[in-house]
C-alpha cells in the first residue's frame, strides 16, 4: 500500500479524541499507515453548528485531494448530520474515493439532525459503507434503512497500564458513574442501588446536568480528559446505567484501564465479558449482584480480557484496511 493507506476525518476532535487514537492503533496494527485530520465541535473550537459543518467540509476536501493521489479510503468517525453525512462524503469525496461513515447510535441518545425519514431515503441513495459497532445498533439499522447493510467491526480497545496505589483494606468499595446525563440514564435504577448499597459502597456520579440521585454523591461538572482515567484507574467498577444504548465509550475506556464494567443484560456490554456476571436484568437484585461481582474482581482478569479484546480489534480492522470487506461476526468475536 502507499504512504496515505487510510484517512481518519474525525469531526468531534474533543468528545472522540480518544476513540480515534484507539481507531488508528486498531488500523495500523499490521503496518497500514494512517493519517488523522480532527475537527473540533463547537464545545471545543467556539462558534455554532454551521461553522462546525464549514470546518467538515473543508477537512473532507482536503481528504478527497490526498485520497486522489495516494488511493487512500477516508473514514469519518462521527455523523455530523446523520444519514445526510453519506451525501456530503458522496458529493465531496467524490465515487473515486472508498468511504466509510462510523454510526455509533443509529437512533440518537440526545436531539440530533439527520435521522428522520427523509434523511434516511437520501442517504440511502449514495454508495458510503457505514460501520456500526454493535449488533444492538445493526439491528436497529437494519429496521430503519432496509436496504442498508452495515459492517460489523468492534469498537477500538487499546490496555493502558495505569495501575492506581493499593486502597486501605477497611475502605469501602468505590462505583462510579461517569458522563454527562442524558435521558436514558435510568435514574430509578440508580436510587434503588443507592438505597440497598449506598451502606456498603461508595457510590460517586460525577458529570454535567446530572439531578440529585438519593444513596448517590453526585458532582455535576465536566469531566476532563486527563481527570477521566484517573476516576476511571481509581474506582473498583464503572456503571452504566443506560435503560438503552448502542455501545459504551465509558465501558470500553474502563476496560482499557482494568476496572469491570456494570451494564443492562441484552446490551453490547455482553461483547466485552465472558460471561453474565458484570450484567444486570429488569431486577434490582440482579443490578447489585452485579456491582457486587465487578467490585470484588481481580484486575489481573480483567486486563487478559483487555488484552484480548485489543487482539479481536487489530484483527478485524487490518482486515478492513487491507479488503475493505468484514463479516457480521467481528464485533461478536470480542466476548
Amino acid at each position: 500500500m502507499s504512504i496515505a493507506d487510510v484517512i481518519v476525518v474525525n469531526p468531534l476532535g474533543g468528545a472522540l479524541k480518544h476513540y480515534t487514537s484507539g481507531l488508528v492503533a486498531s488500523i495500523g496494527h499490521s503496518g497500514v499507515q494512517v493519517s488523522v485530520d480532527h475537527v473540533d465541535e463547537p464545545s471545543v473550537a467556539g462558534g455554532g453548528g454551521l461553522g462546525w459543518v464549514r470546518r467538515y467540509a473543508r477537512a473532507l476536501v482536503v481528504a478527497r485531494r490526498v485520497a486522489r493521489r495516494t488511493g487512500a479510503r477516508v473514514i469519518v468517525t462521527w455523523p455530523v448530520l446523520g444519514h445526510l453525512d453519506r451525501l456530503l462524503m458522496r458529493g465531496l469525496l467524490g465515487r473515486g474515493v472508498e468511504s466509510t461513515l462510523v454510526l455509533h447510535d443509529p437512533r440518537p441518545l440526545v436531539r440530533a439532525r439527520g435521522y428522520g425519514r427523509v434523511a434516511r431515503l437520501i442517504g440511502q441513495r449514495c454508495r458510503v459503507e457505514v460501520v456500526v459497532h454493535s449488533a444492538t445498533a445493526a439491528a436497529v439499522l437494519a429496521e430503519d434503512c432496509p436496504d442498508l447493510v452495515p459492517s460489523l467491526l468492534p469498537h477500538p480497545v487499546v490496555p493502558r497500564d495505569r495501575t492506581p496505589p493499593a486502597p486501605p483494606a477497611d475502605r469501602r468499595r468505590v462505583v462510579r458513574v461517569l458522563g454527562q446525563y442524558k435521558p436514558d440514564r435510568d435514574l430509578v435504577l440508580l436510587a434503588a442501588i443507592g438505597s440497598r448499597l449506598g451502606g456498603t459502597h461508595r457510590l460517586e456520579i460525577v458529570g454535567r446536568r446530572w439531578p440529585a440521585v438519593e444513596g448517590w454523591t453526585v458532582t455535576d461538572e465536566f469531566v476532563a480528559e486527563e481527570c477521566l482515567d484517573d476516576l476511571m484507574a481509581t474506582a473498583d467498577a464503572v456503571l452504566v446505567p443506560y435503560a438503552r444504548f448502542f455501545q459504551s465509550g465509558i465501558a470500553i475506556r474502563a476496560l482499557e484501564l482494568g476496572t469491570p464494567a456494570v451494564g443492562p443484560a441484552g446490551s453490547s456490554m455482553a461483547d466485552l465479558y465472558p460471561d453474565t456476571r458484570y450484567l444486570g436484568d429488569g431486577s434490582v437484585e440482579s443490578w447489585c449482584a452485579a456491582i457486587e461481582a465487578a467490585t470484588s474482581a481481580d484486575r489481573a482478569e480483567t486486563r487478559a480480557l483487555s488484552a484480548r479484546a485489543e487482539r479481536v480489534c487489530q484483527e478485524a480492522w487490518s482486515r478492513w484496511a487491507h479488503a475493505g470487506t468484514t463479516t457480521t461476526t467481528d464485533a461478536a468475536a470480542v466476548s
